[in-house]
């Protein structure tokens, strides 16, 4: 049970950490007349090197207070309360003076951007003439080339030891410090940097209702561009699915067409290719007109176009004269020496000619 607890702990640590960083990325989005507002409820202890001055903000016209303070703890205690009568918050940020911030000006690649704070960290040392565990920093990114591709850095730093007796002064006179800022050193502005954030339940009513806010801002807005994300990705397959069964029966009509219009230039070249041959009946009947009753023929072959005719004819000129004279056969030719029959009789031939198809029907 208390490993659970521990791991419980640990988790919504984590959680916090992370919140924290969302929040911190967030607080320059609020508008300034609410962040007026949320510092107006606390006060500031303005630290410097020689005084430290408690500043109560006024109320309507009412100009600010300033109380100093660290001569006598005691003292301090009772001037605090007394000027915090009535006021339902006892917040206070500190604020440090120009005169304990050192301030220092680096350039760095601009994917360096990515993982700033640990370079600044790790370079901490030859930056700034103070050990890297003795100070505290924020960074500020005051120029951006793309051209050279290079981060123009304002690095911040304050030591330690300054921000703890602050702290500590702070809780002895009984308030609760919450933030310990700094002068961003921008020139013409007041912006300040936030050097250190102390425990959340040292904040003010009005900062935590804020931090609450934020915090529920930033849930409902992850939500919001999650949900976004979803439909937007859901509507995006939907229209997906549809294109491709609309591509898939496109793709089906075109291979139905292709395989028809194949399926006809076979039919057509098949057509073609009976239409140039010759008619057997009509080819027949030419041979019959073409051989004379005198003549017999023992064998006829028709290959394609030529035809090939052995048999026994009383003159074998006069059926190569009948050929040349007719009107769709043409170039005669002997395969074989013509010979006499047995019986004397007449002449034995083997010829073969061509027949013009254009002349079939």
């Amino acid at each position: 049970m208390a490993a659970f607890t521990e791991a419980k702990v640990a988790i919504v640590a984590l959680v916090r950490r992370g919140m924290a960083w969302w929040l911190a990325e967030l607080l320059p989005l609020v508008p300034k007349r609410f962040a007026r507002r949320a510092d107006k409820s606390a006060a500031i202890l303005e630290v410097s090197a020689t005084q430290v001055t408690l500043v109560l903000a006024g109320t309507g016209a009412a100009q600010a207070v300033g109380l100093p303070l660290g001569a006598n703890p005691q003292q301090d205690r009772a001037t605090v309360q007394a000027a915090l009568r009535g006021k339902s918050s006892k917040a206070v940020v500190i604020r440090l003076d120009p005169s304990l911030v050192l301030e220092a000006s680096v350039t760095l690649p601009l994917k360096a951007e990515y993982s700033l704070r640990q370079i600044l960290a790790h370079q901490l040392d030859r930056l700034v003439p103070l050990p890297a565990d003795a100070v505290e920093f924020e960074y500020l990114i005051i120029g951006r080339s793309t051209a050279s591709k290079t981060l123009e850095v304002k690095l911040i730093v304050a030591t330690r030891a300054s921000i703890d007796r602050a702290v500590a002064l702070v809780r002895s006179v009984g308030l609760d410090p919450g933030l310990v800022i700094a002068p961003a050193g921008i020139a013409g502005s007041d912006a300040t940097v936030t050097l250190r954030r102390l425990n959340e339940r040292n904040a003010s009513p009005t900062q935590r209702w804020l931090r609450r806010g934020l915090e529920a801002t930033a849930v409902v807005l992850f939500l919001a561009a999650y949900g976004t994300y979803a439909y937007r990705l859901t509507a995006y397959r939907d229209r997906l699915a549809h294109d491709v069964s609309v591509a898939a029966k496109a793709s089906a009509a075109t291979r139905d067409l292709v395989n028809r219009d194949a399926q006809t230039q076979g039919e057509l070249t098949l057509l073609e290719q009976r239409q140039r041959e010759m008619d057997p009946l009509f080819l027949l009947a030419e041979l019959t007109g073409l051989v004379p009753d005198s003549m017999w023929v023992s064998q006829l072959s028709v290959r394609g176009r030529n035809v090939e005719l052995i048999g026994y004819s009383p003159r074998v000129r006069d059926l190569i004269a009948r050929i040349q004279d007719h009107d769709i056969f043409y170039d005669p030719k002997l395969r074989s020496p013509i010979t006499m029959s047995a019986d004397g009789r007449g002449e034995r031939f083997d010829i073969s000619f061509d027949v013009w198809i254009g002349a079939a029907p």
